[in-house]
């Protein structure tokens, strides 16, 4: 299974069927935080549903549709973090991600992404990566922010999340300016 070492605390891991039960408890731990601003979180209700999610990533995976990563922190499941909807006519993607609260504020997001980045630009040969994120959602904006993303605009309205709209801002990086930037 894809496994991405990104320094000695942190690596990438393709999610795997192994992984449901802590994935799925990590999940429960963070349904309050994570309700406020991921729609996914409702359809994720048991083991089960985790199970079929690793089916479909999978796929997904195969096909070339997304890739799906687990953040594993000193052993543990921190979050996820992957790459979807994969435009392959001009080689980019969406960098989606989460993380546990019990593992926030360690810089580890911010080293899933760049490594995502690296491996996006890298080995699978795209041109542009994206984030969009709910414009109240700081937390999750200050990554492309940090890692030096270019806002390039907003989509008005573009979520509801328990019957609230939320504008997204979205964020782009080229190959060309990550290439660009200093070590």
């Amino acid at each position: 299974m894809f496994y991405y070492k990104i320094d000695d605390e942190l690596s990438l891991k393709l999610k795997d069927y192994q992984d449901t039960e802590d994935l799925y408890a990590l999940i429960e731990a963070s349904r309050e935080h994570l309700k406020v601003w991921m729609n996914w979180i409702h359809n994720v209700n048991s083991e089960e549903d985790i199970r079929e999610g690793t089916k479909r990533n999978l796929q997904q995976f195969a096909d070339q549709k997304a890739m799906n990563y687990l953040i594993i922190y000193k052993g543990e499941i921190a979050g996820t973090v992957g790459l979807k909807g994969f435009n392959w006519d001009v080689k980019s993607a969406e960098i989606g991600y989460w993380l546990g609260p019990d593992f926030q504020g360690k810089g580890i997001m911010t080293r899933a992404v760049n490594a995502l980045m690296e491996y996006g630009f890298d080995y699978v040969g795209l041109d542009k990566l994206e984030v969009w994120a709910a414009e109240g959602n700081t937390r999750s904006r200050s990554i492309p922010e940090r890692l030096g993303f270019v806002q390039e605009g907003m989509r008005r309205q573009n979520e509801i999340l328990d019957d609230t709209y939320h504008n997204m801002i979205i964020y782009g990086m080229l190959k060309s300016e990550w290439e660009a930037e200093p070590e």
